[in-house]
């Protein structure tokens, strides 16, 4: 019996030594490999930590989209974003700029205030609804506005005589309880290089 205790030791010790090397290697794989491409299953985002700015403005300009619905609803729709965002960032911040409108000099600015939700298939990331109909039967003015089976905030700074009817995605911002932000800005005008979103009242 004795024989076989150093035998027995060095299997122990090989295999405690294997198992240790092998959980440091597939700890560094995976945060240094495993996560660097977010876009890695069907082209969706699924963590924001590792983009640059430019490299999210690339992203989120193609991402994007307001969907206009038949019924006249009308979304900001967050195409291939997965809901592990919320995660991260429960929160979000869609400031748009009017297109065409200066009031005193500066174009108008509309910010939604909205949750970062996951969508009816929950891999995804919800839409945010923006109630145009609603907004344009208020009078323009610069405030906050909260309506009913809609938890978002829109508020308006810079406001003329009129609402304005066509509105450029000026930034986007993630937040989460930590104050950590991910923010990404995009071009002010119609004329950019990059398309703009668009959404028109």
């Amino acid at each position: 019996m004795d024989k076989f205790l150093p035998k027995f030791k060095s299997i122990f010790l090989f295999a405690l030594t294997f198992s240790l090397g092998f959980s440091l290697f597939y700890g560094y794989f995976n945060e240094n490999f495993g996560e660097r491409d977010p876009a890695a299953i069907g082209n969706k985002i699924h963590q924001l930590k590792n983009f640059d700015p430019e490299q999210l403005r690339e992203e989120l300009a193609q991402k994007v989209r307001i969907q206009n619905l038949p019924d006249g609803k009308k979304y900001i729709r967050f195409t291939s974003l997965s809901s592990n965002v919320c995660r991260q960032y429960p929160k979000v911040q869609i400031q748009f700029a009017a297109d065409g409108v200066s009031v005193a000099g500066e174009s108008p600015i509309m910010t939604i205030e909205a949750d970062c939700l996951p969508a009816q298939d929950p891999v995804e990331m919800a839409s945010i609804e923006i109630p145009v109909e609603r907004i344009l039967k208020q009078k323009p003015t610069n405030a906050s506005f909260k309506f009913d089976g809609i938890t978002s905030t829109f508020t308006f700074s810079g406001s003329g005589d009129e609402w304005p009817k066509t509105w450029i995605l000026r930034s986007v911002i993630f937040k989460n309880q930590n104050g950590n932000t991910k923010i990404v800005a995009f071009e002010k005008t119609i004329s950019s290089s990059h398309q703009p979103t668009v959404l028109e009242f």
